[in-house]
């Protein structure tokens, strides 16, 4: 065949590729919205398919059943978390703890209103729960950070402080999916009570608690030079600067 010229069979395969993946996106979009308005994975083929717009035989088609389709969508969404926070913490290490909480809480956010079942799919119970994988690929995302802001750390301590984290946050994005035009208000407040939990557990190496022996609240450890620096950024947060 002539260099530059594509065989008809080439020029067939990519439109019927695109068009295969834009049915399953339709499908996992689908189940995507279901999971987000019924608050818990159950859903049927028949509601699958309506919300997809195509025929229960087109589902099946795709699909061999239910878990199929959430597996397919644990993965999207899995996928998809670990591209935000690999995006959002690009030169992590330059910034406050209160700058990189603003910046991943936004990014959450952002990811949520786009991704609504991703809340839903880590919370659902059970050991075997459709969203483990998701869930554990966010505390690994969370332990690697917590290792690299914090010298020394123990890996037990980091994964620690990452479940820890990761609770609080699903917690309040599970309100946040629900507030409708309050959404901001919830966005806001979590990245005050991480800021703030943050900064208690791990504040910068200047602070007076390291030489106050009674304080109430002992914090771990010194993290690195400037990550728990947090005065700078404060008005920053300020109520009145509402996230957009």
């Amino acid at each position: 065949m002539p260099l530059g010229l594509v065989s008809m069979p080439d020029l067939r395969t990519e439109p019927r590729q695109r068009r295969s993946q834009q049915s399953i996106d339709a499908i996992l979009d689908a189940a995507e919205q279901l999971i987000h308005e019924q608050g818990q994975v159950s859903f049927t083929a028949a509601q699958l398919a309506a919300g997809a717009n195509m025929s229960i035989g087109r589902v099946y088609y795709w699909f061999p059943d239910i878990p199929t389709v959430v597996g397919a969508l644990v993965d999207r969404s899995a996928n998809r978390m670990v591209e935000v926070y690999g995006a959002t913490l690009q030169n992590a290490g330059k910034a406050s703890t209160a700058e990189l909480v603003h910046r991943v809480v936004v990014a959450l956010c952002d990811h949520i209103d786009s991704n609504p079942a991703t809340v839903v799919l880590c919370l659902s119970g059970g050991d075997h729960r459709h969203g483990g994988a998701l869930y554990e690929s966010m505390v690994r995302l969370s332990t690697a950070v917590a290792s690299d802001r914090v010298p020394g750390i123990p890996v037990a301590e980091a994964e620690l402080v990452a479940r820890t984290t990761i609770g609080i946050v699903l917690g309040m994005l599970n309100d946040y999916t629900r507030m409708g035009d309050q959404r901001a208000v919830v966005r806001m407040e979590l990245i005050y009570v991480l800021t703030a939990w943050l900064y208690a557990r791990y504040p910068d190496g200047d602070n007076q608690i390291w030489d106050h022996p009674e304080w109430p609240l002992q914090p771990s450890r010194k993290p690195c030079s400037g990550s728990a620096d947090v005065a700078p950024v404060w008005p920053a947060l300020a109520p009145s600067h509402p996230v957009d």
